[in-house]
C-alpha cells in the first residue's frame, strides 16, 4: 500500500507459491485497497444495501410504517454505518453517494416517489440523523470508547499528558492533533476526530459509561 509513483515491489511467497499482487482485497468485511483510497469499499458498500433496500421494497411496500422502519435500521443502515469510523469519507461524491441510499429509504417509508416531494422533509419528520452526522458520533464514541479503556486504545501517546507545557486549554481528556501531509491520514479517525473531541465539554469526555455518552452526545450535537 503506498502513493509512490515508482513502488519498489518484491516478489512474496507462502511456502513455494508465490501471491499474487492485487490492487484490493477484502479484510473483515473492509474492502483495503493499495491506494489507500476508500472508493472502492464505499462503492459495494452503497451497491449492497441499495440491492437490500430494493428487496424491501419488493417484498415490504404493503407492510406498516413501523415493520419498514424496522426494516431498514436493522437490515439496510448496518451495511451502510459497518467499520464507518474508518472509512468515513470526505469527498462530497461519496458522502452524497450513502445519503442517497437513506434518501431513497425515506421515499420507501413514506409511499412517495414523486419527484415534486420533498425529501428533506420526510427525513425531518422521520428524526432520522443525515448518515454523515452518525458516522460523526461513532467516530467520537470510538475515541470516548478509547479513552475509557472499553476497547484497546491506540491513542494514547497523543495524550496530553505527555505534555510538558501545560496551558489554559490544557486538558488531561484532550489529544495532540498530529500532523499529516496526505488526504489519506488527514481524515482518517484521529486527525478527523481529535479536533471535535477536544471542543466537547469536560463532563462529557468524562461521563461514566458508553450508553450516558451516547444520549449527552445526542443532545450536544
Amino acid at each position: 500500500m503506498t502513493h509512490k509513483k515508482r513502488p519498489i515491489c518484491h516478489n512474496y511467497f507462502l511456502g513455494d507459491s508465490a501471491l499474487q499482487e492485487v490492487k484490493h482485497h477484502p479484510n473483515l468485511g473492509v474492502e483495503l485497497s493499495n491506494d489507500l483510497s476508500w472508493s472502492k469499499h464505499i462503492s459495494q458498500t452503497v451497491n449492497s444495501a441499495n440491492k437490500v433496500l430494493g428487496l424491501l421494497k419488493r417484498n415490504l411496500w404493503n407492510c406498516s410504517p413501523s415493520i419498514k422502519e424496522t426494516a431498514y435500521n436493522s437490515l439496510v443502515r448496518p451495511k451502510l454505518e459497518y467499520a464507518s469510523s474508518i472509512w468515513d469519507p470526505y469527498c462530497t461524491t461519496h458522502i452524497d453517494s450513502i445519503e442517497k441510499v437513506q434518501r431513497r429509504a425515506a421515499r420507501f417509508f413514506k409511499n412517495d416517489y414523486q419527484c415534486t416531494s420533498n425529501v428533506k422533509s420526510m427525513l425531518q419528520d422521520l428524526n432520522w440523523d443525515n448518515l454523515e452526522l452518525r458516522r460523526t458520533k461513532v467516530r467520537l464514541i470510538t475515541l470516548f470508547k478509547e479513552s475509557h479503556g472499553f476497547i484497546p486504545s491506540n491513542v494514547f501517546h497523543l495524550s496530553n499528558k505527555s505534555r510538558t507545557l501545560h496551558t489554559r486549554n490544557t486538558h488531561t481528556m484532550n489529544y495532540i492533533i498530529p500532523s499529516a501531509n496526505k488526504d489519506c491520514y488527514r481524515y482518517s479517525l484521529y486527525p478527523c476526530t481529535i479536533p471535535l473531541w477536544n471542543h466537547l465539554p469536560p463532563e462529557l469526555k468524562s461521563a461514566p459509561s458508553v450508553l450516558s455518552f451516547k444520549q449527552l452526545l445526542d443532545k450536544q450535537m
